[in-house]
């Protein structure tokens, strides 16, 4: 049983220890809120051994969740650094985490490096009161917001390709109608006698010398059509030479369980590609998970690394869709092949295994 503590002040601001053992949790009124509440703010001041000042240069701070509804909340990275060598900040949490009247079951801050790896936790306790004309949107959703905040920027990636790709499509097609233009014109100045002769009308019917030898037999007719031929295969040419051949489609990848994970025979792995550029690996099937306690993470999925290869705006952070419990599901890198558990639910017998239907995915980004 966890030893519950008060909240302590430093200066008007809520101290976190990040020292604290994992057995304590801290209760914070300054969090508390009522039903749809949305952006509160927390001040925030990170100590360490001794109580000194904790260093967060080059460190972000999220906040994890389970509401008194059983639905995991994510705020993702929303402080507002103040003074980095001094450890204070400013933190927004999102409204998702005031969606359930009740209390936290439980949540705790994840402060990480700049590689995304979590270096400590801090346990922490708050409520959620009934709000006074609240109008519910729904029952309380599984939120995270590093996953708001990837989708944005590959969106953001997307959007500023296929821009690129218009921009020079177009410029490709301007110049080509240039071309043509600058063509018919010569072609029709010459065939209505319009092009300037020494001594009024020529015809030429024969040998002609122009600083070499050129022989025009006739320029009417189908004599014209190699000209235009040209100047199509160079548009066509230059739209071949951007097309994407990639969209659409399908490659299937091997999906396995590793420590004592046992994978069902409907577990299919599929990446589907959007394009050469952007493109979607989804997971799904039976697994029968291995014995784990509340909260412990463990390496029990891997896939073809090829899976995940190339995965440069890969979300790092899966969520399954299951009725049992929460699970979390992350990788360290977008092309490792390996794929984490944490259970964020105490529901279920952590002594046998725990037998799951999950629907997970990512998204990948190639250069």
């Amino acid at each position: 049983m966890a030893t519950t503590i008060d909240e302590a002040y430093r200066n008007g601001r809520v101290v976190l220890d990040v020292t604290m053992s994992s057995d304590k949790v801290t209760r914070i009124d300054e969090m508390n809120g009522h039903q749809g509440d949305n952006g509160r703010i927390v001040k925030f001041v990170m100590v360490g051994q001794q109580g000194r000042p904790f260093n967060m240069e080059n460190r972000s701070l999220d906040l994890v969740g389970v509401d008194s509804a059983g639905k995991t909340k994510i705020s993702g990275n929303t402080m507002t650094m103040v003074n980095p060598s001094l450890g204070t900040l400013d933190f927004t949490i999102p409204g998702a985490f005031y969606q359930r009247v009740g209390d936290y079951d439980r949540a705790y801050f994840r402060i990480k490096d700049n590689n995304d790896q979590v270096i400590s936790t801090i346990n922490v306790m708050f409520s959620v009161m009934q709000g006074v004309g609240y109008l519910t949107q729904g029952d309380s959703q599984i939120y995270d917001g590093n996953v708001d905040n990837q989708l944005a920027q590959i969106e953001q990636k997307v959007s500023s390709f296929t821009s690129q790709l218009y921009n020079m499509l177009n410029g490709t097609t301007d110049a080509a109608k240039i071309a043509r233009q600058s063509l018919n014109a010569v072609l029709s100045s010459i065939q209505t006698n319009q092009v300037a002769t020494l001594g009024g009308n020529n015809t030429f019917t024969g040998q002609n010398t122009f600083h070499g030898t050129t022989q025009i037999d006739k320029l009417n007719g189908n004599a014209l059509q190699p000209a235009y031929d040209y100047a199509n295969n160079a548009i066509n040419a230059a739209k071949a030479s951007l097309a994407d051949d990639e969209s659409g489609k399908q490659y299937d990848f091997k999906a396995w369980g590793v420590n004592g994970c046992r994978a069902h025979d409907d577990v299919k792995c599929t990446l589907i590609k959007f394009n050469k550029y952007v493109g979607y690996c989804k997971l799904e099937g039976t697994f029968d998970f291995p014995p784990m306690k509340p909260y412990e993470g463990m390496e029990v999925i891997n896939v073809d690394k090829a899976a995940m290869n190339g995965g440069i705006y890969a979300f790092p952070r899966l969520t399954a869709q299951n009725e049992n419990n929460v699970l979390m599901f992350d990788y360290n890198t977008g092309d490792s092949g390996q794929i984490w558990m944490h259970h964020q639910s105490n529901s279920y017998d952590a002594t046998k295994l725990d037998p799951e239907y999950i629907q997970i995915g990512w998204f990948c980004s190639w250069r």
